[in-house]
């Protein structure tokens, strides 16, 4: 593929073999890839804010791809599927699953068992599935969602706004990436402010 993407900070490098999973061949930029997936992102906000669903079917591995294939699966063939090579960020790929069990095990936990606040506890699930990098692309705007959903299907929450206060996108993209890292040091503050700014 003669596709060259140019990468912002804070994002996955795609491999040749996942580029060649680009669905629409007359793309010629990364801005246009972007413009296709907020399409399919804004069609799974719309899906996740008009269905309900049950704790049982969201702490499984078969809805958080579902919401991933949703998002990106219009533009890339492997949308849904879990990343089979290591990148600059996430967890090993070989602890994607386990990882990802932990995760769904301790937010059931820490629901039950009201060990934050409800929008500390969703910012920490959120930070979490971000730091694990489930997919070869497309995981904070993953996270965002299913964060969305544990707020509002589980926790009957107002959802986050992240970040949309902040309409500049370059300066939005920078706001989040800076409460991230310190969200990455334990300092989840800003990361939690950003989300309902």
């Amino acid at each position: 593929m003669d596709l060259k993407l140019i990468y912002i900070e804070g994002q996955n490098q795609l491999n040749e073999e996942e580029l060649a999973g680009l669905k629409i061949p007359d793309v010629q930029s990364y801005e246009e890839i972007h413009i296709l997936e907020e399409k399919g992102i804004a069609k799974t906000t719309a899906w996740v804010e008009k269905n309900y669903f049950k704790p049982e079917k969201i702490f499984t591995e078969a809805f958080i791809k579902e919401i991933h294939k949703r998002m990106l699966g219009d533009v890339w063939l492997w949308a849904g599927k879990f990343r089979t090579e290591n990148k600059n960020l996430g967890v090993d790929k070989l602890k994607i699953r386990s990882e990802l069990k932990q995760l769904m095990s301790n937010t059931r936990f820490w629901i039950e068992d009201e060990s934050y606040t409800m929008d500390e506890l969703a910012i920490r699930f959120g930070h979490r599935l971000m730091q694990i990098q489930l997919f070869p692309d497309g995981n904070a705007r993953h996270a965002k969602i299913m964060t969305n959903v544990i707020l509002e299907h589980l926790l009957n929450s107002e959802i986050f706004t992240w970040g949309e206060s902040i309409t500049d996108p370059l300066k939005n993209r920078e706001a989040f990436l800076d409460a991230l890292r310190k969200a990455d040091k334990g300092k989840m503050d800003d990361l939690l402010k950003f989300a309902r700014s």
